[in-house]
């Protein structure tokens, strides 16, 4: 399979809704709160054209097979935390490819682009971070084989 990565530009923006709905779709099978809400997709655009294309905060990696898009990650840039020793860092978000070109390397060419972006940086980027959906074992195997190790779990309960 011949795919390349590229950073991703504002006639993107349609053509990744797409993507959005199957990487959304696979987060709503762990959390149905990952159902969209009204307006969700011209929400995104707006979001994605405004705060992530041309940014010096945050971009979109999409892979590109044939024409077609197949993989996305968004990257951004966290910053410096006001008590901790978290310096600045990256922080990449809703890593998705599509099921034919899974386990081909897709994952690893979109974050090495993201990692040349963050290195990039003029906030001098360390290290970043990825979240995985507890339970869903195949993304936290992926993350870990991809290099990443786990720092910490989010627990959450419900307000009665």
């Amino acid at each position: 399979m011949d795919v390349t990565t590229r950073h991703a530009d504002a006639e993107d923006g349609t053509a990744l809704l797409d993507l959005w709905h199957g990487f959304t779709d696979h987060l709503s099978e762990y959390d149905d709160r990952y159902r969209h809400k009204e307006n969700a997709d011209e929400r995104w655009l707006t979001y994605f054209e405004n705060q992530l294309v041309d940014s010096k905060y945050g971009t979109v990696v999409v892979a590109e097979s044939d024409g077609e898009l197949v993989g996305v990650v968004e990257a951004r840039i966290m910053g410096n935390h006001p008590i901790f020793r978290l310096e600045d860092h990256g922080y990449v978000n809703g890593l998705y490819v599509i099921e034919p070109y899974r386990n081909e390397g897709v994952a690893r060419s979109m974050l090495e682009a993201a990692v040349e972006w963050f290195r990039a940086s003029p906030r001098h980027v360390n290290f970043y971070r990825i979240n995985a959906i507890e339970g869903d074992e195949t993304a936290q195997e992926t993350y870990e084989a991809l290099g990443f190790t786990p720092v910490e779990h989010v627990y959450e309960k419900q307000l009665e």
